[in-house]
């Protein structure tokens, strides 16, 4: 559906026909137009280990961050498994005994002196003699290999700041209980302050799994070093990364968003001039093959066009840097395309979706207000207002302006589709319904109308309906990845077929290698049947496809989400198996 939904992650299991419905709510409208084309990730996933937050903290709040701060504090202050505060009682002085004394006791007697100098280390480290309350631990360890004494010299360390002791007993406590949740806490901070993020990422896991995801504190962590892990692992990649075009689907999808541009171009011919790569460029896109439109503009803007084609070709290099994920220099290319021609309103629309990509809403309707002085019968004005409307959540404004698009030119489809989900948005649902029949009988051998049409049959759960929507989406347009995908997550959330939910992912790709959604939907199906190792493989193609940073990050974080599961369940072979079963 065109929703710009914010990503749910879900922490008990749900229903089936609740994860379909979540799937297709759960697509990035990143560039508003007729085509979720954003990594689309369902049910649980790869990130079945997070907190249930809506999506990861970029910046805590000055209060979230106090509360943070000071509940971890009073974890790494409290040592004594029980929180016991014993004041310290009479007894023998264990403190001094030689160990060939200590050999000579009894188990019993042993142990009783251990309880003894554990006590007395809790009653230090309550009052801040962190060193004394590990010299007292370390006394009881001599009594008595503990894991909880270990790690509440652990506790000592890390108040004193020794990262590298905490980390030796947190190993050691482990050792002994390989499901101490405390130890395994402890450690995760520790080497998150040695900056050792992909161990404290899994040492956090960990504490989230076994606790049942009931430690607040661990799973914030958890999604901080997470994010901390991915931010570093992109900035990396970046730095050689080779811009790139995103998959056809996505570019045709923004490409469509606009009506056609008419032209009367040069004949076709082998000249060293601009106009004639413009030209060539410009028959390409008609063609789909968008690296070779975009190579032929890149030669017409190096080489300049006459007056004619120069405010055009610098608006489609504007839109081909766009699509690379590359704002600033696309902003560049438009500016200097509305200086040659003023006049040609698509260039301020296409500038305010890089105002909309950075978050400026108001300098994003201002190019609206400016094409609207210029020429106020342009749909095209309208429909992409309405997109950022709608984004917004202005869902009323939103339909006006879809219907001002269809009043002005009733030939664009996209208006209509979008004008269908919107009215079932408000809750119309009669008329978004009639909507879409509508567009279908006036777009009969459009594939995005059934493919969107069988989205909202999905939410009314009228299923068999839309599994024939999708059927004839695909028989329209057999190299659209979308309707595939969506039959896909049908058939494998509500209908339970694995085997054809995978054909139909793979089939996507067959279509669209570049597809990020079919890569993501299959990744998840794999992962969920238990095979994050195969799964892997396909988050890793994500990497790849990414073109920004923030497509990266988002792309790496289940990357790295998938290893810890892979390395979970290997640790913990009897806990992945319930938490397996927890999840269906």
């Amino acid at each position: 559906m065109s929703a710009n939904s914010e990503k749910i992650v879900e922490k008990a299991p749900v229903t089936a026909p609740e994860k379909l419905k979540k799937f297709f709510e759960d697509k990035d409208w990143k560039f508003y137009c007729a085509l979720a084309a954003g990594l689309t990730l369902a049910g649980a996933g790869a990130y079945y280990m997070t907190s249930g937050s809506k999506k990861p903290k970029t910046k805590l709040e000055p209060k979230e961050a106090k509360k943070e701060v000071q509940a971890s504090k009073k974890q790494a202050e409290s040592p004594a498994e029980s929180a016991e505060k014993t004041s310290e009682v009479s007894s023998p002085d264990y403190t001094t005994l030689p160990e060939a004394e200590i050999a000579a006791l009894t188990a019993e007697q042993r142990a009783e002196a251990a309880q003894s100098l554990k006590t007395k280390g809790n009653a230090k480290f309550s009052g801040k003699s962190y060193e004394e309350a590990a010299e007292l631990y370390t006394k009881a360890l001599l009594f008595k290999a503990d894991p909880i004494f270990y790690s509440n010299r652990a506790a000592c360390y890390a108040n004193l700041g020794f990262n590298d002791r905490v980390i030796e007993d947190c190993n050691e406590a482990l050792a002994l209980d390989p499901v101490y949740v405390k130890a395994l806490n402890r450690r995760a901070h520790a080497l998150e302050k040695k900056v050792d993020l992909e161990n404290a990422l899994y040492d956090f896991t960990c504490v989230c799994i076994l606790d049942g995801f009931k430690n607040d504190a661990a799973s914030k962590a958890m999604e901080r070093v997470l994010k901390l892990v991915s931010e570093k692992q992109a900035k990396e990649i970046m730095k050689t990364k080779k811009p790139r075009l995103p998959s056809p689907t996505f570019v045709s999808a923004y490409l469509d968003s606009f009506r056609p541009v008419v032209h009367d171009l040069p004949a076709a011919s082998d000249e060293e001039t601009g106009d004639a790569y413009y030209a060539k460029a410009f028959r390409a896109i008609q063609n789909k093959d968008y690296d070779t439109a975009l190579e032929a503009c890149e030669k017409a803007v190096e080489l300049g066009c006459s007056k004619t084609y120069q405010a055009y070709a610098l608006n489609m290099m504007g839109t081909f840097t766009f699509l690379k994920g590359n704002t600033k220099a696309a902003l560049e290319y438009f500016d200097k395309a509305i200086e040659a021609d003023p006049k040609y309103v698509q260039s301020l629309i296409k500038r305010s979706s890089i105002y909309m990509e950075q978050g400026d809403l108001e300098n994003t309707f201002k190019q609206f207000e400016l094409a609207s002085a210029i020429n106020p019968s342009d749909p095209d004005i309208y429909y992409h207002r309405g997109q950022v409307n709608y984004i917004s959540g202005n869902y009323d404004a939103a339909a006006k302006d879809y219907g001002e698009s269809i009043k002005l030119d009733d030939s664009f489809v996209y208006a209509h589709i979008q004008l269908g989900v919107v009215q079932y948005k408000l809750g119309s649902i009669s008329s978004s319904m009639s909507t879409f029949n509508n567009t279908m009988k006036k777009f009969p051998n459009s594939t995005d109308v059934h493919n969107y049409y069988g989205e909202l049959l999905v939410d009314q759960q009228k299923l068999p309906e839309a599994i024939e929507m999708f059927g004839k989406a695909m028989d329209l347009d057999g190299k659209n990845p979308l309707p595939y995908i969506n039959k896909a997550m049908l058939m494998y959330q509500v209908m339970g077929d694995i085997n054809e939910a995978t054909q139909l992912c793979k089939r996507a790709l067959e279509v669209d290698p570049a597809c990020d959604a079919a890569v993501a939907s299959l990744a998840q199906i794999l992962l969920e049947q238990g095979k994050p190792e195969e799964a892997l493989k396909y988050y890793e193609m994500a990497i790849d496809l990414a073109r920004t940073e923030a497509e990266l990050e988002h792309a790496i974080s289940y990357v790295e989400a998938t290893k810890t599961q892979t390395r979970f369940a290997v640790d913990y072979p009897d806990a992945a198996a319930k938490l397996r079963a927890l999840r269906g």
